[in-house]
């Protein structure tokens, strides 16, 4: 594991980090930034795919971000739970890379280890800073802003992905055993991902977003709270830009 980690994802399984924050994640390579996924299971009981081939996946994928380190709490898949076990595993995690930001799924979510997810990095995140709790040296993470998965949402913010629209479908082209768009793992069994509508949703999703800040294509997300800026200035769109607001 790598410490001093700006940006770590927390993905229920392997891709959805990719599905909702992988614009946000190649951006940040780009400024030079150090960015880390935290897989917490592995998506062992997938409908396709096998272990085998989601570990190449993943490996790949994490090339095309461009990823400073990438890891698995291998928690079981559909049964995440907040216990003792899964939060000191978190814990360590955040001591030992010490991420200044936080990205995880947004609560509600169809996918029961989604939510299950949220909550245990959320008390993770607590833990971490309470010098009593576990083993390790304290770290208080700066931020948590939660990404898009299926659920939808009012974001509080979105980030312009345009730039970075085509390498962040090739990143989700790595997962050929899940998506439509490359068929190639053998599997019959068709899934919401694999259905070509799939695809067409997160396109037309970042172009949704996209319009409400005047861009090509938006990456929601959602921070509870008030999003601190340092002056009124910092909310002005880029010149020729426009906000639609919902």
């Amino acid at each position: 594991m790598t410490a001093g980690i700006d940006i770590l994802a927390f993905s229920p399984h392997p891709d959805d980090a990719e599905i909702g924050c992988s614009g946000a994640l190649i951006l940040a390579a780009r400024a030079g930034q150090r960015t880390g996924i935290v897989d917490v299971t592995d998506g062992e009981r997938a409908t396709r795919g096998t272990p085998e081939t989601r570990s190449l996946e993943r490996a790949e994928a994490s090339r095309r971000l461009g990823l400073a380190t990438r890891l698995s709490l291998g928690l079981p898949d559909t049964l995440v739970a907040v216990d003792e076990d899964a939060l000191g595993r978190v814990v360590e995690v955040l001591r030992t890379l010490r991420p200044r930001l936080v990205l995880l799924p947004y609560p509600e979510d169809r996918h029961p280890d989604h939510g299950a997810t949220t909550e245990l990095v959320r008390r993770a995140v607590f833990l971490a800073g309470v010098g009593k709790a576990f083993e390790g040296a304290v770290h208080r993470v700066g931020a948590l802003v939660h990404y898009m998965i299926h659920g939808p949402f009012t974001p509080s913010l979105v980030i312009d992905v345009s730039s970075v629209w085509a390498e962040r479908c090739h990143v989700l082209d790595a997962y050929g055993s899940q998506f439509y768009m490359r068929q190639d793992s053998g599997d019959a069994a068709e899934t919401a991902l694999s259905h070509p509508s799939f695809m067409q949703a997160l396109d037309a999703r970042a172009i949704h977003y996209g319009a409400m800040i005047g861009v090509v294509r938006g990456e929601p997300y959602w921070q509870p709270g008030p999003v601190p800026v340092h002056t009124l200035t910092d909310v002005i769109p880029a010149a020729g830009g426009y906000r639609m607001f919902p």
